[in-house]
């Protein structure tokens, strides 16, 4: 299996059991409950929306944040987007995470610095997740285009 593959098939892995960890074994299992096809073209970053620029201004370090955005799938407790950036950094010092994130990177360079100074680099099909409560910097590079799988918050 090539490098391609088996990268496709470690990200399928990872959104199936955070899929199945936040909405639970028997709600995957109901009859009212069928499988969601994300759209291929919104993922390869075709008509995607426009977020305003001010949005995120408080928090931006260097750059300019042109972003748009694509909601793929929302249900109770699980969202799964495709965001992209142009080249950006901001600070989550002041403004933390509020959900618990699956990042999985489809084009140009995330590079996260924690708050001690650790860097964490990531490339096209790397992964993480990003626990709630993040306060160091997020610096995109490139055309920076991820699928992310968010928690939803609670009522």
């Amino acid at each position: 299996m090539n490098h391609i593959a088996t990268r496709a098939l470690t990200v399928c892995a990872a959104i199936a059991a955070i899929a199945a960890i936040a909405v639970g074994a028997t709600a995957l299992a109901q009859e009212s409950s069928k499988p969601a096809r994300l759209d291929p073209d919104q993922i390869a970053g075709l008509n995607l929306t426009a977020i305003p620029p001010d949005a995120y201004q408080e928090i931006l370090v260097a750059g300019e944040l042109n972003m748009r955005v694509a909601t793929l799938f929302e249900g109770k407790e699980l969202r799964v987007s495709i965001f992209e950036s142009t080249p950006a950094k901001t600070s989550h010092r002041t403004r933390p995470t509020d959900v618990d994130e699956f990042v999985y990177v489809l084009s140009g360079k995330l590079i996260l610095t924690e708050p001690n100074g650790t860097v964490h680099e990531y490339l096209p099909g790397d992964s993480l997740v990003l626990p709630i409560g993040y306060t160091g910097t997020w610096e995109m590079q490139g055309s920076y285009r991820e699928l992310v799988v968010l928690a939803q918050k609670g009522d």
